[in-house]
């Protein structure tokens, strides 16, 4: 897709009309940009050995998505291999912040994930391990009276359409009931709302148990493995061809994270998305403080993990610019206008690796994937310091914990923030299940639906607002 001046202006414009009326807040100096990395925490090997000649369904990644997919259709009975292009859930798979939650969610994003609940609260026994999942209640304090009072709508609304196999248990609290969930606020908060069975999983376990499990039930992942496209025959899917070799295969799923984009343009296919950063930390426990999943005006949020460590994040997004930005950035102006949900433009070297990114290479050429085995988003300290002293003021029970680790979670997401889980219609037995910032807590519904559009058969849910071709009109 070309670069016109009036996408280009078009672009701009975008920037400058979010800045102008407060929403959006650009920055020189913002952390926005990636920078090789590592795995967080944990490490589970590949599989060794020479690739397999052929598979029932070759996967492309091998973070989350890609292992609970992979998971899924193994269970199906169909043989597996998942190509990766670093280690196993090295990426946004061990950076995410771990809440299992439908609070506010929109219709099609929230069946997404009050499915995904109760996949969740079943998992550690259908796995044999333990997942760090726990069922975990959640707090979150309204930031005015019309959030209030939508809250209240969306509250009736919901009640009434979820069905008795899985009940709907999120309501209003206060009170002495509040005062107990928010002991120690140095706040006098006097109502929130309160999801019972929202559930925590913790970064540093989760991706890697599940990884563990995969091969234990067959599926064979290769890490260091890049996939650089697709080879067809008649119109049909023939091979993945990866940096070590072809497999053939007639069904794909790709599966890349932030990186799913590339990895489309060059098959000739776009996927509109744009890439998302947010800071993160973990500290210490505190003997004294709140558990469970809070969330309060002023960007105050913290979880409990399973450890009793606290992984803790300013919800300020980080939106670098880049090329896609002055295509099809004006798209994304509606998500700019959430209350209380800052997003911060990063201009810097991104930008201008952006325009140099080659779309297109041939199957025998190095592609960009084994250029860029493991990246990750470099955390935003500034912010997250700022963070952390407001949780401390606010509770002071927190003074004591130690700050563990600190970093940015890389996203790529879609205009409308819902995910994108869909038949690839150029490519007859390709599926893509990408663009979301809920990976963890989606992978266990969105892998169902990914395996079900492969197969041919009628997903547990509705696919249509996940379709890629949602945004041709």
């Amino acid at each position: 897709m070309g670069l016109t001046r009036r996408k280009f202006l078009i672009g701009g414009g975008v920037v400058a009309v979010a800045g102008g009326a407060g929403i959006l807040t650009p920055m020189l100096t913002r952390e926005g940009r990636l920078i090789p990395g590592k795995p967080r925490f944990g490490f589970v090997q590949g599989s060794e050995g020479p690739l397999p000649q052929q598979a029932d369904v070759v996967v492309v990644g091998a973070g989350i998505l890609g292992l609970m997919t992979a998971i899924n259709l193994a269970e199906r009975g169909l043989s597996v291999v998942a190509v990766e292009k670093g280690e196993i859930a090295g990426e946004q798979s061990c950076r995410f912040y771990g809440q299992v939650m439908t609070y506010k969610m929109p219709d099609a994003t929230f069946q997404l994930h009050h499915l995904a609940k109760h996949r969740w609260r079943e998992m550690n026994a259908k796995v044999g391990l333990d997942t760090s999942y726990r069922t975990q209640g959640r707090v979150e304090v309204p930031y005015d009276e019309e959030d209030l009072e939508n809250v209240r709508k969306w509250i009736d609304v919901k009640t009434k359409e979820v069905g008795a196999d899985i009940p709907f248990k999120t309501r209003i609290i206060q009170g002495s009931e509040l005062e107990q969930r928010l002991h120690g606020a140095v706040s006098p908060w006097k109502v929130a709302g309160f999801e019972e069975d929202s559930g925590s999983l913790d970064a540093e376990v989760a991706s890697y148990v599940m990884a563990e499990y995969a091969k234990k039930i067959g599926v064979k992942i290769y890490t260091h493995c890049a996939a650089r496209g697709l080879e067809t025959q008649a119109g049909a899917i023939s091979d993945v061809v990866t940096e070590k070799g072809a497999i053939k295969t007639s069904r794909v799923v790709v599966a890349g994270g932030a990186w799913s984009r590339l990895f489309m343009q060059n098959l000739g296919v776009d996927v509109p998305t744009l890439p998302a950063y947010q800071s993160q930390q973990i500290i210490s426990a505190a003997s004294r403080a709140p558990g469970g999943n809070v969330a309060l005006p002023g960007n105050i949020y913290f979880r409990q993990q399973a450890d009793g460590t606290y992984a803790t994040s300013p919800r300020v997004v980080v939106a670098p610019v880049v090329k896609e930005s002055f295509m099809y950035g004006y798209k994304y102006l509606p998500l700019l206008a959430i209350p209380d949900f800052p997003v911060h433009v990063a201009l810097n070297k991104q930008l201008i690796d952006s325009f140099l990114q080659p779309t297109h290479w041939k199957l025998d050429e190095v592609s960009p994937f084994e250029k860029n085995r493991l990246m990750t988003a470099a955390p935003d300290i500034p912010e997250l310091d700022a963070s952390l002293a407001k949780l401390k003021v606010e509770f002071p029970a927190f003074a004591e914990s130690k700050l563990i680790d600190q970093w940015s979670g890389a996203m790529a997401i879609a205009p409308d923030e819902n995910p994108i889980i869909s038949r690839v219609n150029e490519y007859p037995g390709l599926v893509i299940n990408t663009a979301t910032g809920w990976g963890m807590t989606e992978s266990p519904v969105s892998s169902e639906i990914t395996a079900d559009l492969l197969l041919g058969k009628d997903p547990v849910l509705d696919p249509k607002a996940f379709s890629l071709y949602r945004f041709n009109s």
